[in-house]
C-alpha cells in the first residue's frame, strides 16, 4: 500500500513537474509597462539601462515564445490530419476487413454445428 501511495505521488509531481502553462499575458504586459517606465523614469543611469536591458531581453523571449506557439499549432494540426489519415485510410479497411473476416469465421462455425446436429 505504501508502495503504491509513494508511485502514485511521484507521477503526480512528475505531472506537475512537465505540465506546460501558457505565459499569463497580463503579467507580461505588467511587467513589460512597469520595465519601460523605469528605463525611461530612473533617476539613476545605470538603473535605466538595467531596466532598458531587461525589458530587451522580456520582449525577445516573449516573441519567441510567440513563435513557438505557432510552431506548435501548426505542429498539432499536421498531427491531427496524419491521425485522420492513418485512420481513414489504414486502420478502418483493416478493421473492415477483420470484421468481414470474423462475421465469416461465425458464419462457417455455425454452420458447421447446424450440420453436426442434423
Amino acid at each position: 500500500m505504501e508502495l503504491r501511495y509513494n508511485f502514485a505521488l511521484s507521477l503526480l509531481q512528475l505531472t506537475k513537474l512537465f505540465t506546460m502553462k501558457a505565459i499569463d499575458k497580463r503579467k507580461h504586459e505588467w511587467l513589460r509597462i512597469k520595465l519601460f517606465r523605469l528605463a525611461q523614469d530612473a533617476a539613476d543611469s545605470e538603473a535605466r539601462e538595467a531596466a532598458a536591458d531587461a525589458l530587451r531581453a522580456l520582449l525577445q523571449q516573449y516573441e519567441t515564445y510567440q513563435e513557438m506557439i505557432e510552431q506548435l499549432k501548426d505542429c498539432i494540426s499536421a498531427y491531427e490530419e496524419m491521425q485522420k489519415n492513418f485512420r481513414s485510410d489504414l486502420v478502418a479497411p483493416a478493421l473492415r476487413e477483420e470484421h468481414k473476416e470474423r462475421k465469416a469465421t461465425k458464419y462457417s462455425v455455425r454452420d458447421f454445428q447446424l450440420m453436426a446436429i442434423k
